[in-house]
Order: structure tokens, then C-alpha cells, then sequence
């Protein structure tokens, strides 16, 4: 009888082995490993060190195909794997939105924003300001400031250069004023000068727009920061890892399931259900966010982001404003209950490694 002998020098050799094996599910080394590692080891030259490139590159690949792979001959579970990868796939998107996000320049503080009110006014004074928090939309401020009626845009526009800005030319702007008149009881319309210009610095943008007639008017700021390269790539990115995780979660998953007992199995499944179910919502209103951040790509105005769907807000013509972020936790909810529930039942045994005799 003849039996594989490993030297010292073989265990060097068996731990990368063992770290390559990671890649395979645990229920496949459970099962399969020691007598994987004795195959590797026996096709090893003598005295090798580490695994060959090619021979690493195979046991990566392979242990991904295992991990992909969903139990046989489970329909239900081709289509949960499908659903959850496309929603893993669309709150990886979001992810992705939020990281290129963080690239934006910050949006000033309400000292600074009233300091470009002032700069753009050319007044002292405190103007109204408003932050607009939006579903589809990155945040934006906006002033108001009252003026009388030989307020100059070119003028605002100078000063705005003065200070570094690179500033846009002046562009005639539409819109009209009335007076009520008493003695024909009806609406006149009031001459208007409205003009704008944009100007900006370190990926801020500022809108200063005028309203004018000849006693008073009204001058608009709107801030909001630019997009960067790297906010479409980064959702792409997280699109695709989402769709990937999404897959090899419910693989992994569905084994667990299958694996449980049969009472266990069947409430864990549904609860799946409802999970996916609650998370249906919040998963298209991601997509939608997804099409816009495309769509308006390089558009004038605040940048479409994806992950702006869990601001509070009516992004559907139902529900309450805080409906997409409570159905995405109610779904994690219910998802973690469906793990906890799934218990594995009866393992198989480690098969020993063959020894011909």
C-alpha cells in the first residue's frame, strides 16, 4: 500500500492552498476539502513553494462559478436570486451616488450663502434663504434679497469677478409684473428689466438672477455644487457590485434554505418574499433616481443623484414622505429574520482522502 508522505516544505505549500480554497463556499470545503487539498498536493512538483499562476487563477475561478451556482432544480430560486440581485444592484447604485457625491465641493454655510446674497445685492441686509432637500436631487440653496430699482446686474457682475469668480455674459431673462389699476378695475402690466448670470468657483455654481421694474425688484441667488467625473462611474461601479452581491448572497441563501427544516424553510422563504416585496418600491424609485442622474447629465442646475430617494419627500403620488426609507428598513428587517430563521440541518461528512492500496 502506498500513501502520499508531505515533507516540512509541503506545508508552506498546503497553506496557500488553503487560502485559495476560501474562495469556495464553505458548505463545498466542508465537504470536499481535505481531499481537494490532498489532490493539489500530490500534482505539486517537489519542492514547490506556492501555487503555479495558472493553478491559482483556476481555483479562484472555479470557487466563483461555485459560489454562483444556485441549488437544482429550484425555480423559486432562479427567480429570488433575480430580484434580489437586481435589488442589491440598485441600492448598490445609490451607494455609488453617495460616494461620488462626496467628491462635490460643500455647499456653503447660511453666513457664506447670505455673504453671496449681499455680494450679488450689493445691500446689507439679511435676504430670505432657503435649502431645497429633494428624492431625485443633490441639496441647493437659494436667497432672496429686495432691491430698489436701479440695482445693476453688471455691477453684481463685476463683483463677483472681482472676487475670483469666473463669471458667465449677461443674459436677458423672461417674466412680468402687474399693477392692479383702480379706474379700469383691472391688471397692467408693469415694464420689466430682468437680466442673469452665473458664476463659479472651486465646483460651486452661483445663478444671480434680477427682477426689475422701475421703482423695486427682487434679486434670486441659486448655489449648488458641480458634478465630477468620477459621480457616474462610481454608480456604474456600485450597479454592478450590488448585481454581483446580490447573486451570490441569494446563492448562498437559497442552500441555507434548503438546507433548513422544512417548517423553517417554508416561513424563511416567506418571509424572503415579503422582504423582497417591501423593497420593491424603494428599489424602482433607485432606478428612476439611476435614468435621471443619465438623462440630465451635465444639465444647468442641481446634479440628479440616486441615493436622494431616501430624502423624506413625495417622490410618489402615495404614501408618506418618509415611505421609500421606512420600506428599505422594513425590508432589511424582514431579510435578517429570514437568515436567522433558515437553520442548516445535517451536514455531510468530510470524505477522507482515496489512499490506493
Amino acid at each position: 500500500m502506498t500513501a502520499s508522505v508531505w515533507s516540512n516544505d509541503d506545508r508552506s505549500l498546503e497553506r496557500h492552498y488553503r487560502t485559495l480554497l476560501l474562495a469556495y463556499p464553505g458548505r463545498h470545503r466542508r465537504r470536499y476539502g481535505p481531499e481537494m487539498i490532498t489532490m493539489l498536493l500530490d500534482m505539486a512538483a517537489p519542492g514547490q513553494r506556492r501555487p503555479r499562476p495558472g493553478e491559482a487563477l483556476h481555483l479562484l475561478g472555479s470557487g466563483l462559478r461555485q459560489r454562483l451556482r444556485l441549488p437544482a432544480h429550484r425555480p423559486l430560486a432562479v427567480i429570488a436570486a433575480v430580484l434580489l440581485a437586481l435589488t442589491l444592484g440598485a441600492f448598490g447604485g445609490a451607494a455609488g451616488s453617495w460616494a461620488g457625491a462626496q467628491t462635490f465641493t460643500d455647499l456653503p454655510d447660511d453666513a457664506a450663502a447670505a455673504r453671496l446674497a449681499q455680494q450679488a445685492s450689493g445691500a446689507a441686509g439679511d435676504p430670505v434663504l432657503l435649502r431645497s432637500p429633494s428624492p431625485w436631487l443633490e441639496e441647493s440653496i437659494s436667497t432672496v434679497t429686495e432691491v430698489d430699482g436701479n440695482w445693476s446686474v453688471e455691477q453684481a457682475r463685476q463683483r463677483f469677478a472681482a472676487e475670483g469668480w469666473s463669471v458667465s455674459d449677461i443674459a436677458p431673462l423672461g417674466g412680468r409684473a402687474a399693477a392692479f389699476d383702480p379706474e379700469t378695475r383691472s391688471l397692467a402690466d408693469l415694464p420689466m428689466r430682468n437680466s442673469m448670470f452665473s458664476a463659479t468657483s472651486d465646483g460651486l455654481v452661483v445663478q444671480v438672477r434680477g427682477f426689475l421694474t422701475a421703482e423695486h425688484g427682487a434679486v434670486h441667488v441659486n448655489g449648488w455644487a458641480q458634478s465630477q467625473p468620477l459621480f457616474l462611474p462610481l454608480i456604474v461601479l456600485g450597479i454592478v457590485i450590488g448585481l454581483v452581491a446580490g447573486w451570490l448572497i441569494a446563492a448562498a441563501l437559497a442552500y441555507r434554505i434548503v438546507g433548513a427544516q422544512a417548517e423553517r424553510r417554508r416561513n424563511s422563504a416567506a418571509l424572503w418574499a415579503v422582504a423582497l416585496i417591501a423593497l420593491a418600491l424603494p428599489a424602482a424609485a433607485l432606478y428612476g433616481n439611476v435614468m435621471r442622474a443619465f438623462h440630465h447629465h451635465g444639465d444647468v442646475g442641481p446634479v440628479f443623484t440616486v441615493h436622494s430617494a431616501f430624502t423624506p419627500g413625495s417622490y410618489y403620488p402615495f404614501g408618506p414622505t418618509w415611505q421609500i426609507l421606512a420600506l428599505t428598513i422594513a425590508g432589511a428587517v424582514l431579510a435578517g429574520a429570514a437568515v436567522l430563521l433558515a437553520r442548516p440541518g445535517a451536514q455531510p461528512q468530510p470524505r477522507e482522502a482515496a489512499v490506493a492500496g
